[in-house]
């Protein structure tokens, strides 16, 4: 079985996640039905479910010098990522994140991004590069500087080498730097968004043409992400819709990050769009069945179960999933 060297540059969080009946409205207050603190944070959060899947992973990213990094870098360490180019900062606290989940499963972020933003261009090392098979950057690394210095860096780097690169857009950064993520299609291999990105970055209304611009862009790969009605995949002249898959959901976090993971996995792999589709789509869903993110999301037993139980599917996609995840 093929094992890629996948690098993933992005922010390390702690998650604090509260399991809430509503949300209240301002001024008032809420009884909590449930507490976790898990590790998580976009780029962690791929980097986890990606070496959960049988990839070799290292993540590039910034933690404090504090009790938060210290359980979310261990929880991280225990799903098999690499945390050798993780920089710690005495200067800043480890970022985190308040997120309240409805019972409906959606949840509502309050972002503290913390140290994340301290990654600089020199923290981006050279000598990862040879015999990496691909460079995954995390939208929020765009924000602010240093970290966006780094992030451009990374891609700089990636490119020397002939490393392909994904992005994966992220909400907040296409809504608050649209221009600087428009600057990076060219340089794309892959690039994940959602329609609410997609009309931020694009202006498209609908998933077909936002692949065709992200294709005429430069991107090789487009993917769509449709939430519960799957995704679309577009590359050349071919373009698979892909149907989402029912779950119980009970808490979305990290289920976009989830499917970026399946989808790299899947291309690394070479496989074709409806089985790329198939293997990003099961893991964004067997993602909102659990909750929180890092190390808590699913991985490859968990998506090989869910696969066979499935029914009225594409067999020969499935048994290329199957096949690519070892079983």
């Amino acid at each position: 079985m093929v094992k890629e060297r996948i690098l993933v540059l992005g922010d390390i969080n702690m998650d604090a996640l509260m399991q809430t009946p509503d949300l209240p409205p301002a001024g008032g207050g809420v009884v909590a039905q449930g507490m976790a603190l898990r590790a998580g944070g976009s780029a962690a959060n791929t980097a986890a479910v990606l070496a959960k899947l049988g990839a070799a992973v290292d993540l590039l990213g910034c933690v404090g010098q504090d009790a938060h990094a210290d359980a979310a870098l261990a929880a991280l360490a225990g799903a098999g990522v690499n945390l050798k180019h993780v920089q710690r900062r005495s200067d800043a606290p480890t970022g985190f994140i308040f997120i309240a989940v409805t019972p409906d499963g959606e949840r509502t972020m309050f972002s503290f991004r913390g140290a994340n933003v301290l990654l600089a261009a020199q923290d981006v090392p050279a000598e990862v590069w040879p015999g990496s098979s691909l460079l995954h950057l995390s939208g929020f690394a765009f924000l602010d500087d240093p970290q966006r210095a780094a992030a451009w860096r990374a891609l700089q780097l990636a490119e020397a080498a002939h490393v392909p690169v994904c992005l994966d857009t992220a909400l907040e950064p296409a809504l608050l730097q649209p221009q600087e993520l428009r600057r990076l299609l060219p340089h794309l291999e892959i690039c994940i968004t959602g329609m609410e990105e997609a009309r931020a970055l694009l202006g498209v209304e609908n998933p077909q043409a936002a692949a065709e611009a992200l294709l005429q862009a430069g991107v090789s790969l487009a993917a769509v992400k449709l939430g519960a009605a799957g995704c679309l995949l577009a590359r050349g002249s071919e373009q698979q819709l892909c149907p989402g898959l029912p779950v119980r959901a009970v808490d979305s976090t990290g289920a976009g990050d989830a499917f970026s993971a399946g989808l790299l996995l899947a291309h690394s792999r070479e496989l074709g769009l409806g089985a790329a589709g198939l293997l990003a789509n099961v893991m964004g869903a067997l993602a909102a069945t659990v909750p929180g993110g890092g190390a808590a999301l699913p991985g490859k037993s968990e998506a090989a179960a869910f696969l066979r139980g499935l029914t009225g599917m594409n067999e020969t996609d499935r048994n290329k999933v199957l096949q690519a995840l070892g079983g």
